[in-house]
């Protein structure tokens, strides 16, 4: 039988009900997830620097700080193909960005890889071997795994819950367990908006993106020395 996930139990007391399940040899990891509890300072992968370069109004673009206002963000989530889960709010599989919120130069930062040693500033969260995790998890009802999944997703909340003291959450994804019959089937990202709304932002995105396509070809075309007067 599997615990269902809790909302009440924290990140740092299931990382260590993980710690003493791998410990006690009762459900033992791989090394390539077994690392994660042999470190007493593993943070589920967070990077709290980006965190506070996000949250930071100097990052912001003018608009947003002369309107008084909040820079809106959409925490969004990818399994690049290594299995590792990219959470961070530049890139993503639903590709909502409110880029005119920010700086051109941190956009572009936040949106390329390696701008900084190995990460992108965008990435707010990186969990390696996410894929294998889940799918010890349960394919194998693993119970380490299992625990140590619920420790990211709580964490991932913890995540979303300061974002929305700092900045405009618009959403965020979470991590959505499903049970068949007492046993975890499968676990995925999923936004915590309805469809419809995701849909709504999506439109959105598609719209303000031509819209910025369309004022750079009309920038472009008005410094264009070969463009008659």
């Amino acid at each position: 039988m599997t615990e269902p996930f809790d909302l009440s139990i924290s990140s740092a007391d299931y990382l260590a009900l993980a710690r003493r399940h791998h410990r006690a040899g009762t459900s033992r990891l791989t090394e390539e997830l077994a690392w994660m509890l042999d470190d007493e300072t593993y943070d589920c992968g967070l990077n709290k620097e980006h965190v506070a370069i996000l949250v930071d109004s100097r990052n912001w673009s003018a608009a947003v700080r002369n309107e008084n206002r909040l820079a809106r963000v959409f925490l969004d989530a990818r399994i690049n193909q290594k299995g590792n889960a990219e959470i961070g709010w530049a890139m993503g599989d639903h590709d909502i960005l409110y880029d005119e919120d920010f700086l051109a130069r941190y956009v572009n930062a936040a949106r390329t890889h390696d701008t900084v040693p190995w990460r992108s500033l965008g990435e707010l969260m990186w969990w390696k071997g996410y894929e294998m995790m889940a799918s010890l998890a349960t394919l194998r009802q693993s119970p380490s795994a299992t625990v140590l999944l619920y420790a990211h997703a709580a964490r991932l909340n913890d995540l979303a819950a300061h974002l929305a003291q700092h900045v405009t959450l618009v959403a965020a994804v979470k991590l959505h367990f499903t049970y068949d019959q007492d046993r975890l089937s499968s676990v995925n990202f999923v936004p915590n908006i309805p469809p419809e709304r995701l849909r709504e932002m999506t439109q959105d995105r598609r719209r303000r993106t031509a819209q910025g396509l369309r004022e750079a070809v009309e920038r472009m075309a008005k410094f264009d020395p070969e463009v008659p007067e």
